[in-house]
């Protein structure tokens, strides 16, 4: 397994991903005005957000670790996870993992659930980041957050897990550092060299973060990116009132086909999958993030995916098949960096939204099949 510049693991493709890759980015181009192929890309989103990914993962993992079972073996998963979590973390299983176990979709809010579960099924660093893009479809190692650079720093060093109790403790009062702005690449590599508790703690003390200044990089490309929608707006919109209130409906309107303001109810409503409409920009969300305004990772992310998306295929000729293939590994592969440049999860083609944002640009007007699908 090879590991990409941010550190994070790069993701190998089993047959099911493999049959979704060549599916979704090689197969027949799709016509937008064609309701069969809109409703063929939903009806594969819809089966990859249906499927139990979590548990796929879970019971692999205790599979390799000799405990016999299957997605459907429950209260076997149940016990073996109780267990370790009183074993080796030295405390019960909280009822939020329990409540995974059973069904319910992990969040991505409460971190150190997802890294204690990791810990408690004796994963190493890279098993780790992989069942975090695989099995939770969020992204490992946000450093900014200390917590996660405690986990990180941790795993990596292969500290026990008592150790990881004593860091959290003495890091939980560190102050944010408003004036710090190093890297995440800066710090992963510094994190990465220090192999020594109280350096480590020192170096966490004047790099915490909050909301606000994670992600810099991010909020930069994507105002950068709405500079580009607002010349395209300019140049074919020149008939409208441009205000800077007016400029966030327009792009949102750009980028989604539809006037998707406030509560966004034209969307949630619709047969998307969750999470596909969960935490997508609107009006309001998109002058947070050119405000400096807390954002969160998802919204921040699907931001960026769309901005790049309408931008490249704006201008992008896709008259034909051999030209549709081209553009799309262009833009693949142009994504793809950007995202792990912003310590973003990389594309994953097995994530409902990932999947359909390709599945569109594999397309004979990749714009409009967005469009298509998102007014289904």
């Amino acid at each position: 397994m090879s590991i990409s510049r941010d550190n994070t693991p790069e993701l190998n493709r089993d047959e099911y991903t493999e049959f979704i890759y060549n599916e979704t980015c090689f197969g027949e181009p799709i016509a937008p005005e064609n309701a069969e192929d809109v409703a063929a890309g939903i009806s594969r989103a819809l089966e990859l957000e249906s499927r139990p990914i979590f548990l796929e993962g879970l019971s692999a993992r205790l599979m390799q670790l000799g405990i016999a079972c299957t997605v459907d073996d429950v209260e076997i998963m149940l016990t073996e996870v109780k267990r370790r979590f009183k074993e080796i973390l030295g405390f019960s299983c909280p009822r939020t993992v329990l409540e995974w176990i059973k069904g319910t979709t992990p969040g991505i809010t409460n971190r150190k659930n997802h890294y204690d579960l990791c810990y408690a099924l004796e994963m190493d660093f890279q098993q780790t980041a992989v069942f975090f893009q695989k099995h939770y479809l969020t992204l490992p190692f946000n450093v900014k957050s200390s917590v996660d650079a405690v986990f990180m720093y941790a795993l990596y060093h292969k500290k026990p897990y008592s150790a990881v109790t004593e860091l959290l403790e003495k890091s939980k009062g560190f102050a944010s550092q408003e004036k710090a702005h190093t890297s995440t690449s800066q710090i992963v590599s510094a994190i990465l060299e220090l192999d020594d508790d109280e350096r480590f703690l020192c170096y966490l003390s004047k790099h915490c973060y909050d909301n606000k200044q994670q992600f810099r990089l991010a909020r930069n490309i994507i105002i950068k990116e709405m500079e580009t929608v607002k010349d395209i707006l300019l140049k074919y919109e020149s008939d409208r009132v441009l205000s800077s209130e007016r400029l966030g409906s327009l792009t949102i309107e750009a980028l989604l086909g539809v006037k998707y303001q406030g509560s966004g109810k034209k969307i949630r409503n619709s047969d998307l999958p969750k999470r596909f409409t969960e935490s997508l920009p609107n009006d309001v969300t998109l002058g947070k993030i050119v405000n400096g305004d807390v954002a969160s990772y998802e919204l921040l992310r699907k931001t960026l995916m769309l901005l790049k998306f309408y931008n490249f295929y704006f201008e992008a000729d896709n008259s034909d098949p051999d030209t549709i293939g081209g553009n799309l590994m262009d833009f693949y592969e142009e994504l793809n960096s950007v995202l792990i440049s912003c310590g973003f999860a990389q594309l994953y083609v097995r994530h409902p939204f990932d999947c359909l944002i390709l599945y569109c640009a594999n397309s004979y007007d990749p714009i409009d099949a967005l469009y298509c699908v998102i007014q289904n």
